[in-house]
């Protein structure tokens, strides 16, 4: 596989695992994972970032390659 595969995919779960580690260490609620026995609570935030990032650095990996 090719640059156009993994990079957008590091990208998307690299700022996905930031931002989940940013709202751990700065207690920021909207970007926390909570787990426990009774209850698991995911926040979609970095999620949606994640996936975000992960396209336009698609649709920049693609526009470069058009323009070389």
């Amino acid at each position: 596989m090719n640059n156009s595969f993994w990079i957008p995919l590091l990208v998307s779960f690299g700022t996905m695992i930031f931002l989940y580690f940013l709202g751990f260490l700065a207690n920021i609620d909207l970007l926390l994972f909570k787990l426990s026995l009774s209850y698991t609570e995911i926040s979609l935030l970095p999620i949606f970032v994640g996936m975000i990032m992960g396209f336009i650095s698609e649709r920049i990996i693609k526009w470069r390659a058009r323009a070389s």
